[in-house]
């Protein structure tokens, strides 16, 4: 039987650990052992139960940052020494944390070979932070030791490439989708929301950060129809503010704060467009979903994602900066620009035509991601 072995830092709740929990289901299927390393113990995604989960510490994701920097070290030697013992060959690790860990230990005189999965791009660590700034300073330090580098998108390579200096071996293998799964969801009745016949709703799920902008997208329903609400979908930090705004401006009976969903695709399908308002992006997973729901998209042309899916055979390099674009799978609009994201929302509106062809055009699309043929790129270098 063929093994290999994973690592990240938990489970948690987010788009890269739900991403690795269909990798795994996927690869155990087809009878290959899986390993999997966690720094923490948050377990929010479900794996199958023949897969050996070991757990570096005691750490949590409220643990404090500082104490979780230090910890890297000590917890490269701790990976050594399994590496050691248990005769590892190969370490894929995702997300930051589990990186450096993954590369230090290399540097500590581990033999395993390095394989990165890159899940956000260098650009989205700029101008963020103390936090933020000591994570660039360790992806320019650590990373040019990785034997693999594999991106999510097309656009997240040109930035890495762009900042750090690598000179190993790198590819970009796409986000899978379970097709049948998400639309056998998408499916279900919607028993805690009533979609009202005589409005029109617009859609986003994400987590509530000052990233994914949710507070432009609100704000935009100001110079929309009053027919028009919004739903989101998520939880994060930013609700308390999105909450405030919202009732300071008299918007209680147009935006529905839904919370974190097990099955967000139920409530996609029922609206009648999808608005991703991020700043930046790895790959937007949720597009793709809305896509597989056959529900029309618009996204701001942020790094990276929406436009290797929106518009794939434009140059990555562009960038919006005025204006709408009517791409090819969807609708494009510059990052925190209100009045294009209006402009946008409108003429989709306007045009029933063009909202049934993004429906086909999208899902034609969607097809490209299936997880069978995205695992077969995993397995070819695992």
């Amino acid at each position: 039987m063929k093994k290999v072995t994973l690592f990240i830092n938990s489970l948690t709740l987010g788009g890269a650990e739900r991403v690795l929990s269909l990798i795994i289901t996927e690869l155990v299927k087809q009878d290959i052992e899986v390993e999997l390393f966690c720094i923490e113990e948050d377990n929010h995604y479900s794996i199958p139960k023949k897969v050996k989960v070991t757990y570096l510490s005691k750490l949590t994701q409220h643990s404090n940052p500082i104490k979780k920097f230090f910890y890297l070290f000590y917890l490269a030697f701790k990976l050594k020494k399994h590496v050691k013992e248990k005769d590892i060959k190969i370490i894929q690790s995702h997300i930051y944390r589990a990186s450096f860990i993954n590369v230090l230990a290399k540097l500590f005189g581990s033999k395993h070979q390095v394989q990165i999965v890159d899940v956000n791009t260098v650009h989205s660590l700029m101008d963020r932070g103390l936090l933020k700034k000591i994570d660039l300073m360790l992806v320019k330090l650590l990373y040019r030791h990785a034997d693999l580098i594999i991106f999510k998108a097309q656009k997240m390579k040109i930035e890495f490439f762009k900042h750090v200096k690598y000179r190993g071996k790198s590819l970009v293998i796409n986000n899978p989708y379970q097709i049948e799964e998400i639309q056998s969801q998408s499916q279900e009745k919607v028993d805690d929301f009533s979609f009202n016949p005589h409005k029109k709703y617009l859609i986003t799920v994400g987590r509530l950060t000052e990233i994914k902008s949710h507070i432009s997208l609100i704000k935009a329903l100001h110079h929309l129809p009053a027919e028009i609400q919004l739903i989101i979908i998520g939880q994060g930090e930013e609700k308390e503010n999105l909450n405030n705004y919202i009732q300071k401006n008299h918007l209680t009976q147009r935006v529905h704060l839904l919370g974190a969903k097990n099955n967000p695709f139920k409530y996609i399908k029922h609206a009648d467009i999808f608005v991703l308002s991020s700043k930046g992006e790895g790959f937007p997973n949720v597009l793709i979903e809305a896509m597989i729901c056959q529900v029309p998209v618009i996204s701001t042309d942020c790094i990276s994602g929406p436009r290797e899916i929106l518009a794939p055979t434009t140059d990555m390099n562009f960038q919006l900066k005025q204006d709408i674009e009517i791409a090819q799978n969807g609708i494009l609009y510059p990052v925190n620009d209100e009045k294009a994201l209006v402009k946008a929302i409108t003429y989709l509106f306007q045009n029933k035509n063009i909202r049934e062809e993004y429906k086909e055009k999208g899902f034609l699309k969607a097809q490209q991601y299936k997880i069978d043929t995205v695992i077969e790129s995993y397995k070819n270098i695992l």
